[in-house]
């Protein structure tokens, strides 16, 4: 047993050997008592603090709807009803309107033209909105069940007044512009954010076109 005490303090105590001294007992008491102390005292100390506290995330939000933009003015203006009537009192014009579109003739596109009636482009304005409102009609006809309503259109001039009516609503339009173009002068049925009429007939001499044109007062 004094032999295996004496190894045991050996390996544990290293080059201090087998005899200590009192002073040498009592560092290492001392030594010991330090190390019991950060053991059970800080670490224990340590082990009995409570956790730290966590906060607790936030919940989840859901992003705001983005408010809606404004609508553009001009997407607020009513669709408008189709134009049924043209009074011209400058030039005697007094005429129903119908709708015309687009046909064939030898395999060709052409704006048809109505033979009984002032035509209106379906995919021109409408009256009273922004845009080109674009009315057709004959100038003189062969056959005689047929109406050459705009015959007297020559006669208008700058500041005469266009009569539109929707049903029995009435919009008003100032001439502003009388000219002659050729036929395929497509300018004239260009649109913009302006309120605008578009009155077009041949020139007597069917080689020409008279173009009348009008702005919303």
């Amino acid at each position: 047993m004094a032999v295996g005490g004496t190894a045991w303090r050996w390996s544990v105590f290293g080059r201090w050997g087998g005899v200590f001294s009192r002073s040498n007992l009592f560092l290492v008491g001392t030594m010991a008592a330090a190390g019991t102390i950060t053991w059970f005292g800080i670490s224990g100390a340590t082990a009995n603090e409570p956790p730290p506290v966590v906060a607790e995330p936030e919940p989840a939000t859901i992003p705001a709807e983005p408010t809606p933009t404004e609508t553009p003015a001009i997407a607020r203006v009513p669709a408008g009803r189709l134009p049924t009537r043209v009074v011209i009192p400058s030039a005697g014009v007094d005429a129903p309107i119908t709708e015309v579109g687009i046909v064939f003739e030898d395999g060709e596109p052409v704006w048809e033209t109505a033979w009984r009636a002032v035509g209106h482009h379906l995919d021109s304005a409408r009256p009273g909105q922004p845009g080109n409102m674009v009315l057709t009609g004959h100038v003189s006809v062969a056959d005689p069940n047929n109406v050459a309503h705009f015959a007297r259109l020559d006669r208008v001039h700058e500041g005469d007044v266009i009569e539109v009516y929707a049903g029995d609503r009435v919009y008003r339009y100032q001439v502003t512009n009388v000219r002659v173009v050729d036929p395929s002068d497509t300018h004239v049925l260009r649109s913009d954010h302006r309120a605008i009429v578009t009155l077009i007939t041949c020139t007597p001499d069917l080689k020409h076109r008279l173009v009348v044109t009008g702005h919303l007062v």
